[in-house]
């Protein structure tokens, strides 16, 4: 029934964590504070094998036979790996990965919190509309560095299609989250839900740009269309724009050309600042104190290129916004004034552009303005039903307005959008929020235990699940996590945790009460 909160249908996929690191091997993804550890895939495989397997030692032999059972290969390749994991996991994961003399390797079993967390992975169905997911498009230049354009043409294309109200069109980060995998496209199709699959390929030489494209029907693999485009790289969004018509000329024939131009976004003068600000997208969605002052320094850098770059504005708004409400700030005042300034800005710059409507309504809403937050982004859906990130912000301001039903839709659209979303656990957060103000404080306490064991440094989690764990009666395991909570917030007062949080009365009542009496200063 609409309005409840319910468990969605589920594939075991475990998420183990260790010494501060997540591997999700649903997703084939590392992830530490920061983000993403990017990790090559027999390196990443070579790791799960091990993490699978802690507390015992695995062979050279095993290792080679189970990781390259398809190719021969000599130890150098594993002893490669092994190197390459090493580097990834840092000084935090030195001794991690043992070598036993003349046997093998192995991760310490203590290392490891038992039992592995399971990705819930929704069972979703195909919508009533054709629907689509653009992969990352392979970087066939030279230069590894170039990668940030077939980034930029992916991010270009997603945009473009999302905005089309005929089609269906997965979020560009859950798109992301299959980089480096091998691509079973019957696979993919079903874990998104969607029809179709656009895969494709940037090659860069010089000033000549190449962009190949390819639009296939996932289950059958059946090619419905395929091009090459060519042009110098002072063409490249025009080359996008180009593969953009193509796949919706594919799939709806009666798109007309002036609909392909309206989704157009205005783009920044030189492909410098375009560069700067494909670099930041981790960094911004990442959620994580590191990456945002990452994310800011490299946004404020490209703005000096081109200061009216309304993409730039908003994600850098954003990066402020989050300072605010995560208590990374100690100044969350000044940053909810930057936030809000540069958001007008994009908006002033870019008119309609959904993205821009949604992220000057998460800055209202930080601010405490709901009323005008609901508003800009319940037309930034209008616009773009496609955006995972404007119904998750939506659903926040239905939790802030003790809109529980309003809420769970909207959190279930976004993760129906964005299923592999950076920012999806944020939506399971919001269902949990819904049970605290539902008064179901235990419900909401074992949800975010659960998205704790995935996101293990996502302890802006604690500020909620403390009161929920006192209501519910369980007060020493509210002390242990409080402990937690301190250590990583020292300085942290009940008066900085109401300001950052733009709950009601009742609601901030009820979390000063329990962090109070468990010692949180005033």
């Amino acid at each position: 029934m609409r309005g409840q909160i319910v468990a969605m249908g589920t594939e075991a996929q475990p998420i183990y964590s260790f010494a501060g690191f997540s591997l999700d091997t649903g997703a084939g993804l590392l992830r530490d504070s920061s983000g993403e550890i990017a990790l090559r895939p027999k390196s990443l495989d070579v790791l799960t094998f091990l993490v699978r397997n802690a507390g015992r030692v695995v062979s050279k032999d095993e290792l080679l036979q189970t990781i390259w059972s398809d190719v021969i290969v000599t130890e150098d390749s594993l002893t490669q790996c092994i190197s390459d994991i090493r580097r990834s996991l840092g000084p935090r994961g030195e001794g991690l990965i043992r070598t036993v003399p003349k046997r093998g390797y192995m991760l310490p079993g203590e290392a490891l919190k038992w039992p592995p967390a399971v990705d819930a992975r929704p069972t979703l169905q195909l919508p009533d509309k054709p629907s689509l997911v653009v992969l990352p498009f392979e970087n066939l230049s030279s230069d590894p560095e170039q990668s940030y354009l077939a980034d930029g043409t992916v991010e270009e294309i997603t945009a473009a299609l999302a905005r089309i109200r005929g089609l269906f069109v997965i979020s560009r980060n859950s798109a992301f989250s299959y980089r480096g995998r091998p691509l079973d496209l019957p696979s993919i199709g079903r874990e998104l839900g969607v029809r179709y699959v656009l895969e494709g390929s940037v090659r860069r030489h010089l000033d000549q740009l190449r962009i190949s494209a390819r639009l296939v029907e996932a289950e059958t693999t059946s090619l419905m269309w395929a091009e090459g485009f060519k042009g110098e790289i002072a063409d490249a969004f025009a080359l996008q724009d180009e593969v953009t018509a193509g796949v919706a000329g594919a799939i709806l024939p009666s798109i007309q050309l002036a609909e392909i131009e309206r989704a157009r976004r205005k783009r920044p003068g030189d492909l410098q600042t375009y560069d700067l600000v494909m670099r930041s997208l981790p960094h911004v969605w990442a959620l994580a104190r590191r990456d945002n002052a990452i994310a800011t320094e490299t946004l404020e850098q490209a703005l000096l290129g081109d200061p009216d770059y309304p993409l730039a504005l908003s994600l850098l708004s954003w990066c402020h916004a989050q300072r605010s409400v995560y208590n990374w700030s100690a100044a969350p005042g000044t940053d909810r004034y930057r936030a809000l300034r540069l958001a007008e800005r994009s908006i002033d710059l870019g008119g309609d552009d959904p993205f821009s409507l949604a992220v000057l309504g998460a800055v209202h809403t930080v601010s405490r303005n709901l009323a005008a937050a609901r508003a800009l982004l319940e037309k930034a859906c209008s616009i773009d039903p496609n955006s995972a990130f404007a119904w998750n912000r939506s659903g926040w301001v239905a939790v802030y307005r003790d809109e529980v039903g309003r809420a769970v839709e909207c959190f279930e659209r976004s993760m129906r959008l964005g299923p592999f979303d950076p920012m999806v656990y944020t939506c399971r957060v919001g269902l949990a929020v819904s049970h605290f103000t539902a008064g179901r404080p235990g419900e909401a306490a074992d949800l975010f235990l659960r998205v704790l064991v995935e996101h293990p440094n996502a302890l802006w989690i604690l500020r909620s699940l403390i009161p929920a764990l006192v209501e519910a009666g369980r007060v020493d395991e509210a002390r242990r996590h409080m402990e937690c909570y301190r250590h990583e917030y020292p300085a942290l007062t009940l008066r900085a945790i109401r300001d950052s949080m733009p709950y009601g009365v009742e609601i901030l009542d009820r979390h000063e009460n329990a962090l109070r009496s468990l010692g949180m200063p005033e």
